[in-house]
C-alpha cells in the first residue's frame, strides 16, 4: 500500500519559507494565513479620533510641531544665518522655502488657543503678545549661505482645533 504525504508538495520554484504553497492535487496556489495589516487601520483611526477628541490645541501632532517650529531655549549660533543653516539641516527641513522657529515655552504657545489668542477664520488664533522667533528663508541662488535668518519679535498665528 502506498503511503501518502499529509502535507502538500511545494513547487520547486517556491521557497519553503514562502507563505505561498501549491496543492499537489489541484495544482492551485494557496496563501497561508498571516498578519492582516488592513485590520489595524480601524484601530489607528480610533486612536487618532480619541487624540483629537481630547481637546488638546495642536497645529500638528505635538512632536511634529515641536520638531519643525519649537527651539526653546534657543540653540546658540554665531549669526542668524548660521543658526538657520544648522537648524534646518538638524531638524530635517533643509530645502523648505520658509520656516519659523519659536523661542518660547510650549505652554506659552498653546495658551494662544485659549486666553492668549484672538480667534481667526478656520480654527486659527493670533497671539495677543509678541513671541521671540527666527524666520529662515531658503536662498538657493547663493553659493555660501543656504538660508537667510531674521530674528524678530512678532505676534504669531497657530491652528487650534477641538477645544
Amino acid at each position: 500500500m502506498e503511503e501518502t504525504d499529509s502535507h502538500p508538495a511545494l513547487s520547486p520554484s517556491i521557497s519553503p519559507i514562502s507563505p505561498l504553497q501549491v496543492d499537489s492535487v489541484t495544482d492551485m496556489a494557496m496563501i497561508l494565513g498571516g498578519p492582516r495589516p488592513v485590520l489595524l487601520l480601524p484601530l489607528i483611526l480610533l486612536a487618532a479620533c480619541l487624540i483629537l477628541a481630547s481637546g488638546q490645541p495642536w497645529i500638528e501632532p505635538n512632536f511634529i510641531f515641536q520638531r519643525k517650529h519649537l527651539d526653546y531655549e534657543k540653540t546658540k549660533a554665531p549669526t542668524a544665518n548660521a543658526y538657520c543653516n544648522t537648524m534646518m539641516i538638524f531638524r530635517g527641513l533643509y530645502g523648505k522655502a520658509v520656516n519659523t522657529f519659536i523661542h518660547e515655552p510650549i505652554l506659552k504657545i498653546t495658551s494662544i488657543c485659549k486666553e492668549g489668542g484672538t480667534p481667526k477664520i478656520g480654527g486659527l488664533y493670533k497671539s495677543k503678545v509678541e513671541f521671540s522667533i527666527t524666520q529662515c528663508v531658503f536662498k538657493p541662488d547663493t553659493l555660501s549661505i543656504s538660508y537667510i535668518g531674521v530674528v524678530k519679535k512678532r505676534k504669531i498665528i497657530i491652528g487650534c482645533w477641538n477645544l
